[in-house]
């Protein structure tokens, strides 16, 4: 799907894909003009007016800039942060979840990436190898019992077609001859950490539902972390994004621990070590890779966003990476929690992306552009307000 062709028919084929990227530019061009929205005060009442952006009156969306739409990854891996923030948070990630799926099953569609303008389900770009794993899991963490009772029968085909989409049904693990959307959805994902450790939640979490798991994933219920340390598990000390890769990628040693597929604190503690120690914190937390890898990025996304998900720091996972880190050694975190802090308070906005070379929001040009005041925020301010407690993964 990443061909300027691809991009074309998808905006003919659904007219709310055209006016996203129309609203899209028209909020560039704001911010050309104008600058960023920017909030005043500290880090916290920074990110708490951002998160109050991100309500659309009907649900919550990723972020108040130009991703004014429902995403589902991004709604539900910070949804444990949001309830925890207050109960209105967590009523808003109910209301925005069971919106979503009445609108999904309303229009006769899969669960997809995003919900754009008039009420149309999208993928982007590819069916998402974590959507569904993701949307079960905030669902059980948030007390979503009502939802899951009244739609149990609907979700459940939804299972049946994501392991008929994603399952190798001989290995248990993420196919490896179809591309799927994930975190990183500019680039191209097959089998890597990131979709096993999906595949493995989806399992665990059926089994925490006591719902009927299909016996592709009959092994992973019983011991989720096995099949991921078994292939993406590098004994030099982290996960490897892709079997055969030599280094470590940022996703691939944040996800199997936020997802609490992987719970072993050693494991933990040397995977984040390592990517200390081959740059991907510096000068924030967190990039994807050390360096840029050109040759990764699809061809339509080199030219029109070069390096957007590569050596970039992502304050996604730079967030849950503290988060993470907090837990397990609150010194080592400090210093990074208080330079994302300053950047906080300095810009006014928390930023999608941040540039690795200028250390300011990330920018390749005026179409492409690093998105501003991001729902996974509530990430990084959970930490600010409750560093005591355990990080709210996702089972």
């Amino acid at each position: 799907m990443h061909t300027i062709g691809a991009v074309v028919w998808q905006l003919i084929r659904r007219p709310g894909i055209a006016l996203a990227y129309a609203m899209n530019l028209i909020v560039r061009a704001r911010r050309g003009i104008l600058g960023p929205r920017r909030h005043a005060g500290d880090a916290r009442r920074i990110i708490r007016a951002s998160i109050r952006e991100c309500w659309n009156g009907r649900c919550l969306t990723a972020s108040g800039g130009h991703f004014h739409q429902f995403w589902t990854r991004d709604l539900c891996f910070s949804s444990g942060a949001l309830a925890r923030l207050s109960e209105s948070h967590r009523a808003a990630v109910l209301r925005s979840l069971e919106w979503a799926i009445h609108t999904w099953r309303r229009r006769d569609s899969h669960i997809t990436t995003t919900i754009h303008y008039f009420d149309q389900p999208v993928d982007i770009f590819d069916y998402g190898v974590d959507c569904l794993p993701l949307l079960l899991a905030a669902l059980r963490q948030l007390g979503g019992a009502p939802l899951l009772r009244q739609h149990r029968d609907w979700l459940m085909r939804e299972v049946a077609h994501y392991v008929d989409e994603v399952v190798d049904t001989t290995t248990g693990l993420v196919r490896g001859d179809r591309k799927f959307s994930a975190h990183r959805d500019t680039m191209v994902n097959r089998c890597n950490a990131y979709g096993n450790s999906m595949v493995a939640l989806l399992a665990k979490t059926l089994r925490a539902l006591q719902w009927e798991v299909p016996s592709s994933l009959g092994q992973l219920a019983e011991e989720p972390a096995r099949l991921l340390i078994t292939e993406f598990w590098d004994e030099r000390g982290y996960f490897v994004d892709e079997r055969g890769d030599s280094r470590p990628s940022g996703e691939g040693n944040i996800w199997p621990f936020w997802t609490g597929v992987v719970t072993d604190p050693a494991l933990l503690r040397q995977a984040l070590a390592a990517l200390e120690s081959h740059g991907l914190a510096d000068p924030l937390p967190l990039k994807y890779e050390a360096t840029r890898r050109p040759e990764s990025e699809p061809r339509i996304i080199r030219f029109l966003m070069p390096d957007y998900q590569g050596a970039t720091v992502w304050t996604s996972l730079g967030s849950m990476y503290m988060r993470l880190q907090q837990s397990v050694d609150p010194a080592t975190a400090q210093p990074a929690i208080d330079r994302y802090r300053d950047w906080i308070e300095r810009e006014g906005v928390f930023w999608e992306v941040m540039d690795d070379e200028t250390r300011r929001r990330y920018r390749s040009s005026f179409i492409t552009q690093s998105d501003e005041g991001m729902l996974w925020s509530a990430i990084f301010l959970d930490l600010l307000e409750h560093p005591e407690l355990p990080p709210p993964i996702l089972s």
